[in-house]
């Protein structure tokens, strides 16, 4: 059992799934995809050449250099060096995941002040909403109107108008007996230098920012006349991050379509969602978060992303297509040609030429590749050169090796550069096993084949093959069955397996690991990601249970001729513990034939 372990397994599972390894590490770490996997520099010893690995698939990292390994909250432990426990409290904390301390009076305290927060909020809404009403709103309502948001949707999405004086929201929460020092921490209102309140939105129009649990977070305001900031958003807060939530969710969640779009504004959002393409969301006021890539990997699988047609939409656009291709999503551009936003193009064009461009989007590959074609004259050496690196790093990004084929096939054609050099580049972007991680490959089979302790290694490369491969499990029953599991750390793991096979719930690295200590969950990371080069994990099996079995009858006879040689013992005994020499030696004479 993992060290100082007293949440529920269930709890701790849904902390560490609920982190992306990639991200976690990413925060700490610069590391590079090469393939399937991430490298960069280990953070745990000092080093030039990098052998510090992520995998994504298994969630798990190893560094081929010093051995440290495991998974995010092992990570989280070593790196911020704290114990494991707290390890688990900062990566709930990380995607603002509430843990079960309802005995802890500081977490209560703390639950107790987020529904104030969220009730202040709620009761905002829904005050900035009747505001809207209102004959002082007469401005409001005709920016509105010239935008061509009709009623329902300002019902749907809750709009509404802060008024343009100091404290009248001030006032009717504070009639609602809610206390100024929590409508501060809620972001709605100031505190001034003299100490007296004030809101924080004037003469704005207001669009609440509802979570995916259709609670109220926060507000952002868009100015009605050339005085303060054009847009106005909440502060962070108890209840809300900007990077962790996306604009129209709570609505988008609910669609039946089979990919979302993703847009910069609330009005590219409303707009579109008015037209009834309810699969459409926004960021906060800023790029592409990886939190918020989760959020829509979590929702979908395929993502089009419409940013604004400027040169800082593209940018913005570069930026999330590489976030999403980290979380292996299906990504396409669309086109806005001469239009400046969404909102724009559906006004002019209408629903069905947008949808009509959204079926047009370019994919990952083709739109960094247009990019690069503009970037880069491609008539000259230095333009050509410099287009090949760019467009194949593009590639080397896609993890399918057919797709990657048909790219190589279609932009060596289309931009009239040699295939040959282009797949050669791709293949060194993508670091299919150059020389140098080949040598890292026999470095790490060296140490495990030199540790201290084979049946360790091997029984744990029995179970990584089994979280690959959870049919494979009736193999170690066997084992079991035969009387073969050498050590009562073995039986209880087999056990934990077994359990949870019994209880149909699936076994697999992160789980596993978590029954561990952290030497042997570092040695099993270790022996997880090797299994990345195995073609036939039956074949892997076979041998490892084969190995598993040789160690044993070595140990045994080593035991047994040590006995014979070197106690005194009677005849009867030298010729019983002769006889069981004999059948070990059989035994392993039979192993190593096979």
């Amino acid at each position: 059992m993992a060290e100082g372990y007293y949440y529920p397994e269930e709890i701790i599972e849904e902390v560490i799934g609920r982190n992306d390894i990639v991200d976690v590490v990413s925060d700490y770490v610069k590391i590079k995809r090469k393939g399937k996997d991430y490298f960069g520099l280990c953070p745990f010893h000092s080093e030039k050449t990098p052998s510090f690995s992520v995998v994504p698939a298994k969630q798990i990292f190893y560094c081929f250099g010093c051995g440290k390994g495991g998974n995010a909250a092992t990570f989280i432990k070593n790196i911020e060096n704290i114990d494991y426990i707290d390890s688990i409290k900062f990566l709930a904390d990380r995607v603002a995941m509430v843990l079960p301390e309802s005995n802890n009076p500081g977490e209560l305290k703390k639950q107790q002040k987020m529904k104030r927060l969220l009730a202040i909020n709620n009761e905002t809404a829904k005050y900035y909403y009747q505001q809207l009403k209102t004959p002082e709103s007469m401005e409001a309502r005709q920016y509105f109107k010239l935008r061509g948001v009709s009623v329902e949707t300002i019902k749907r999405f809750g709009l509404g108008y802060a008024p343009n004086q100091w404290n009248l929201l001030t006032s009717h929460l504070l009639s609602k007996g809610f206390k100024e020092r929590d409508m501060v921490d809620a972001g709605v209102i100031l505190r001034s230098e003299k100490g007296t309140y004030y809101d924080r939105f004037r003469n704005r129009i207001i669009f609440p920012i509802i979570d995916i649990r259709n609670r109220v977070i926060a507000f952002g305001g868009r100015r009605l006349r050339e005085d303060g900031p054009k847009y106005l958003n909440s502060p962070e807060t108890l209840i809300f991050n900007k990077r962790r939530h996306l604009y129209g969710m709570n609505i988008a969640k609910n669609t039946k379509n089979s990919f979302l779009i993703l847009v910069e504004g609330y009005m590219d959002c409303i707009s579109l969602q008015q037209a009834g393409i309810d699969y459409v969301v926004a960021t906060l006021g800023t790029a592409l978060t990886s939190m918020q890539a989760k959020l829509l990997k979590k929702n979908t699988s395929e993502v089009i992303i419409a940013y604004d047609g400027d040169t800082a939409g593209q940018k913005a656009t570069i930026r999330g297509l590489d976030l999403l291709a980290k979380m292996s999503c299906n990504i396409k551009v669309l086109q806005l040609q001469e239009y400046k936003d969404p909102d724009e193009y559906i006004k002019e064009k209408g629903e069905k030429q947008f949808l009509k461009q959204v079926d047009e989007a370019l994919p990952l590959v083709e739109y960094k590749a247009m990019l690069l074609g503009k970037q880069y004259n491609i008539d000259t050496d230095d333009g050509r050169i410099k287009f090949l690196n760019g467009v194949a790093k593009a590639i080397s990004q896609v993890s399918n090796a057919m797709e990657r084929e048909i790219y190589i096939k279609q932009i060596s054609m289309k931009y009239e550069i040699s295939e040959n050099s282009l797949q050669i580049e791709v293949k060194k972007q993508s670091g299919e096993m150059t020389a140098e991680e080949a040598e890292k490959e026999k470095t790490l089979n060296v140490k495990l084949v030199k540790s201290n302790n084979m049946l360790d290694q091997d029984f744990l490369s029995i179970v990584a093959i089994i979280c690959e491969e959870n049919s494979l499990f009736t193999h170690m029953q066997q084992l079991e069955k035969m009387g073969f599991l050498s050590s009562e750390k073995h039986v209880k793991l087999f056990q934990e397996i077994s359990n949870r096979v019994n209880n149909e719930k699936r076994i697999d690295e992160t789980s596993i690991s978590l029954i561990m200590n952290e030497e042997d969950a570092a040695l099993f990371s270790g022996l997880a990601t090797s299994l990345e080069t195995s073609n036939d994990l039956r074949k892997t099996l076979t041998e490892k249970i084969n190995s598993y079995k040789m160690t044993i009858a070595k140990k045994n006879i080593d035991e047994l001729t040590h006995r014979i040689t070197n106690e005194k013992l009677d005849d009867q005994t030298v010729a019983k513990l002769q006889q069981q020499l004999l059948s070990h030696m059989n035994t392993l004479r039979i192993l190593k034939k096979q």
